[in-house]
């Protein structure tokens, strides 16, 4: 699915079948969207065809398959580069996330569709996101010794200048869906502010915090406490 158009046949000599192995073959015409489509196509999602964008430089090449899934599902979140599996991601994948999230916002401000008082975070439009992200350089830098994570810094700044400028013409022409997912973002967004309300009134009314050296005599065992 990262080489578009390529047929892989795989076949697996141990196991007798009537073409002398048991075979397995993959093929997507459309590589990383077909590849999505098909691996979502179970749930329900944002949008019904999954936004994609492409864009090379002489140094530097990505492209990418996003989809929503608002009521929950087995999200994909895959990412490489130069065709090696990121598992752990890293910069490339910061620099869509942020890219998502930057035309999302001016998506949202344009339009007046904030509440007062929300404002849309990362986690508001990655929560339920899945994706495919492919991403080609020169010299890339990696953590670990399996090249689980990227960690050069120029990725993320050219990653999330692309999908920046490629999800707000998306999402400019594909109203009807782009607000859909703007509501999910808007939704999500609500409802942290309402847990992080939550857990703040929960330490108010916890009372004060001892100091560091008292903080071993505290307890809960009403028998054992004394009222001064």
């Amino acid at each position: 699915m990262l080489c578009p158009k390529l047929h892989v046949t795989f076949v697996d000599e141990t196991v007798l079948g009537a073409h002398g192995g048991e075979r397995d073959e993959w093929y997507y015409e459309d590589g990383l969207q077909d590849y999505l489509a098909g691996a979502t196509q179970e749930f329900d999602v944002i949008p019904a065809i999954p936004f994609v964008g492409s864009f090379k430089s002489d140094r530097e090449a990505v492209d990418w398959a996003v989809q929503w899934l608002p009521e929950g599902g087995d999200l994909i979140t895959e990412a490489y580069v130069n065709l090696i599996p990121t598992v752990q991601g890293g910069t490339h994948v910061n620099g869509l996330r942020s890219g998502l999230l930057d035309a999302m916002r001016e998506f949202c401000e344009f339009r007046n569709l904030l509440p007062r008082g929300i404002k849309l975070a990362p986690d508001d439009i990655w929560d339920r996101c899945a994706y495919v992200l492919s991403s080609k350089m020169q010299d890339p830098q990696f953590s670990g010794q399996t090249k689980e994570r990227l960690t050069s810094r120029e990725a993320s700044a050219f990653v999330a200048g692309v999908a920046k400028d490629a999800f707000s013409l998306w999402l400019n022409q594909h109203t009807e869906e782009a607000e859909k997912l703007a509501e999910l973002c808007i939704n999500s967004a609500q409802t942290r502010l309402r847990k992080s309300k939550q857990v703040a009134r929960k330490k108010v009314t916890s009372g004060p915090a001892l100091p560091g050296k008292l903080a071993d005599c505290s307890g809960s065992e009403i028998e054992r406490g004394e009222l001064f």
